[in-house]
């Protein structure tokens, strides 16, 4: 009479330390990812910040400059706001005028303009804006005479400057040439946006040199 042998249906001491660490290197595989998964989220969302303060300041800048005009007064004489008519922007490294009407400035880091705008009690006053980017703290600071100051931030630079249109060259535009810092395939890298911005009511002013109340 033949002897059956039973089989040992069991996990042997090397089948079960095989497996432990089998295991064990799944879970550590499965966390790494999540970490870069995590990781690349949270820098996307970094990213996505950048990019809506961006858009942020790129908004307030045309808000702005769309209305901006340079700043007459009627304490200067007539040849003084004309020549102010004839060149309403000007770009300078420094601006020194003993008149009191000046032009719209446009300096490398800082804008000077004013704007029409409506004051608490509704009267129609002049707003004077000023744009002063600090590169040490990469804010960009947005002054207004009448709402006090403003701060944006999320670039990395912002610069300004004068800009003819081949098409439209006796109108001139305000340059903006910005920097943010953006992070693909957790790498950094630096997006440059650009965007030019118009006066219309200098552009009013410039083909129609008739059409100015401002100087009354």
């Amino acid at each position: 009479m033949f002897s059956r042998r039973r089989k040992n249906k069991g996990f042997t001491i090397v089948e079960s330390v095989i497996a432990i660490g089998m295991a064990t290197g799944l879970i550590l595989m499965v966390m790494k990812l999540t970490g870069f998964i995590r990781t690349d989220v949270s820098k996307g969302t970094v990213d996505l910040q950048n990019l809506q303060d961006a858009r942020l300041v790129i908004n307030s800048l045309r808000r702005d400059f769309t209305c901006a005009m340079p700043y007459y007064s009627s304490d200067d004489p007539t040849d003084v706001i004309d020549k102010i008519r004839a060149n309403p922007i000007v770009f300078a490294q420094t601006y020194n005028s003993p008149d009191k009407s000046k032009p719209i400035i446009i300096y490398k880091y800082h804008l000077n303009f004013c704007k029409p705008t409506y004051d608490s009690t509704g009267n129609l006053v002049m707003d004077e804006i000023y744009y002063v980017f600090d590169p040490v703290s990469k804010t960009l600071n947005r002054h207004s005479s009448i709402y006090g100051e403003t701060k944006f931030k999320g670039m990395e630079s912002i610069e300004f400057g004068l800009y003819y249109h081949p098409l439209e060259e006796n109108v001139p535009l305000l340059l903006v040439s910005m920097i943010i810092q953006t992070t693909e395939s957790h790498e950094t890298k630096m997006l440059p946006l650009t965007t030019t911005i118009c006066s219309s009511i200098v552009n009013k002013d410039l083909v129609n040199l008739d059409w100015n109340s401002t100087k009354k």
